[in-house]
């Protein structure tokens, strides 16, 4: 990369516009690997391999446009419908509804009792309330902005890791081979794009920080803010990436700092020194994500942490035996018989590829890819042995789908390079030979390259293109609302009738809290007071929402009976399977 935008061919001595700064370029002679000349380029702790320049706006855009506009108009009723959540969808609607104050400091809540790190996620669906809500108008009610801004956050994954296969590949055809694959698992498993549920929205941030490690590990340290920015969304969304997280950056970090483990403290200074442009967007990134962990352990030590090591050190996490862990990881590559031999003949077929058709870079690429997801599938099969309590219960690890997927993209990407682009160079061009006849083989040669890259290019587009239809049309793109009620302004408004000015105060059977968490969260938008006498249900209703005793003596309150109704209970009315009482008729 020179200062004025262009790249020399070594073997030609020609300048080429750079495919980075230069869209029409990129789309119409993008060289297969990070380099134009093919050549490795710099690599190590301060430098990158391939070309170090911007990759162009359009490889961000293209794709998150595409997948957000396809999921807004799939989900168009969500901009005319007034909906009303309730179920986690109503628990999170608890914490973002404090995000939109400023006062949040954890995360969404486990069903273990504790909340998890960090409330980055619900920040980003506050932010959506404020801006599809609050300024533009554009929906009728909070929840449905919370979906445009799940929509957007997953788009915009997708979307990184699009660049970052580009910044590999610098063609066309690489970017939408990664979109392809990516839409193809949507298809299979619409949820990872379209849910608000937890369990599905850290499979496209986990996939992005896999591929992330392998492309900075590789040679690319200018995506080490992309493996910074979704490694610190996946330690805000679940405690389990309190030990992903750090494993699979520290073997990241061992892999980079290996070769130059005689010269370490040279090398680290230099890097340091040069490469601003890497550590500094990391180092911002980690201090805004760090921050709300910082302050709430020391405001509230040792806050959900000392429950996390709790549950870890007690005999209700793992226990399980070897067969089962196996079972369970595998389920996640095939959920049927025989599932083992996807997995070890996706292997065979992603390593067979990458060391016969690819070269150079985009070889090492996809080799260390292959190495992450071993590092990544090690630690699962740990997690699963010593962290999870229930094996049957697989949503825990829906984020592992990241295996297959990777694997998936490994084996396209290096099936893709067995057809090169030649470059043009004087070599090429057909040479005048001492009988003054033209030879034509190399020129022939190259255009009969330059044509099956070109053929190859348009079957990725097309690949990712009716991948984009079929998941525009499948029933599955329509987003989740078994966890809406419509009544549930009516019912606050009716509680809320019989007593004028008092809190509500709720006891409820335990199944009711599905129903509860939306009640509280109606409540609070329309501006009645309402409370749950129960501090057992702190960790889902929040410290706002539990009753103190003032509240509990002169507030008005109500049972909420599920599924059972005791004879004596005088049944006022009924919403999502709860039958509401007064208390004082129990």
């Amino acid at each position: 990369m020179t200062t004025g935008g262009e790249q020399a061919t070594a073997t030609s001595g020609s300048v080429t516009p750079d495919p980075e700064t230069d869209p029409e370029t990129a789309l119409r002679d993008a060289p297969a690997g990070p380099a134009a000349d093919g050549s490795k380029g710099s690599t190590g702790l301060t430098g990158s391999t391939g070309s170090t320049g911007r990759r162009p706006w359009w490889v961000w855009a293209i794709p998150f446009v595409s997948l957000f506009v396809l999921l807004c108009v799939r989900n168009r009723f969500l901009f005319t419908t007034r909906l009303y959540e309730q179920g986690d969808a109503g628990a999170n609607s608890i914490l973002i509804e404090q995000a939109k104050h400023f006062t949040l400091l954890v995360g969404n809540y486990s069903r273990e009792g504790f909340n998890h790190p960090g409330p980055a996620y619900m920040y980003v669906q506050a932010f959506g309330e404020y801006l599809f809500s609050d300024a533009l108008r554009v929906v009728p009610t909070a929840w449905n902005a919370h979906m445009l801004s799940v929509f957007a956050l997953d788009s915009a994954f997708v979307a990184l890791a699009v660049g970052i296969v580009y910044g590999w590949t610098r063609s066309l055809r690489g970017a939408a081979i990664c979109f392809a694959v990516f839409i193809a698992f949507a298809v299979a498993y619409p949820p990872i794009v379209n849910s608000d549920w937890m369990p599905y929205m850290y499979v496209p941030t986990y996939v992005v920080f896999v591929i992330a490690a392998g492309s900075v590990v590789a040679g690319r340290s200018q995506d080490a803010w992309i493996f910074a920015l979704t490694g610190w969304f996946l330690i805000h969304g679940q405690a389990c990436f309190l030990f992903f997280v750090p494993v699979l950056a520290l073997a990241a970090g061992v892999a980079v700092l290996w070769p130059h483990r005689r010269t370490l403290r040279a090398s680290v200074g230099s890097f340091f020194r040069q490469q601003r442009r890497v550590w500094v967007p990391v180092a911002v990134i980690s201090a805004v994500f760090a921050f709300p962990i910082v302050l709430n352990l020391v405001l509230r030590w040792p806050g959900n942490f000392g429950k996390y090591i709790s549950y870890g050190s007690s005999a209700q996490a793992g226990g399980h035996s070897l067969h089962q862990i196996v079972l369970y990881a595998l389920w996640f590559w095939w959920p049927h018989r025989h599932a083992w031999l996807v997995p070890v003949l996706l292997y065979a077929l992603a390593l067979a590829v990458t060391c016969w058709l690819s070269r150079g870079p985009m070889r090492r690429f996809l080799l260390v890819l292959l190495a992450i997801n071993v590092v990544s599938s090690l630690a699962f099969v740990v997690y699963a042995a010593v962290g999870i309590d229930d094996l049957s219960e697989y949503y825990i690890g829906y984020f592992y789908w990241s295996a297959p997927l990777v694997t998936v993209l490994v084996v396209v990407l290096g099936a893709a390079e067995a057809i090169r682009r030649r470059p043009r160079t004087q070599g090429t061009q057909g040479t005048q030979d001492t009988q003054g006849t033209q030879d034509t083989r190399g020129g022939a040669g190259s255009a009969i390259a330059r044509r099956a890259f070109t053929l190859s290019t348009a079957a990725a587009v097309l690949a990712a293109a009716a991948g984009f239809v079929v998941l525009a049309v499948i029933p599955g793109t329509h987003a989740n609302t078994k966890d809406i009620d419509e009544s549930l302004p009516r019912v606050v408004a009716t509680l809320a009738a019989r007593a004028p000015g008092q809190t509500i105060v709720l006891h409820i059977d335990h199944p009711a809290w599905v129903a509860t968490t939306g009640l509280l969260v109606q409540a609070e938008r329309s501006g009645v007071k309402a409370c749950v006498d129960d501090p057992r249900w702190t960790f889902m209703m929040t410290k706002q929402f539990i009753c103190t005793p003032a509240q509990a003596a002169s507030g008005q309150a109500y049972w909420f009976y599920t599924p059972h109704v005791p004879a004596s209970a005088t049944v006022i009315l009924r919403f999502s399977g709860v039958a509401v009482a007064p208390a004082s008729s129990s």
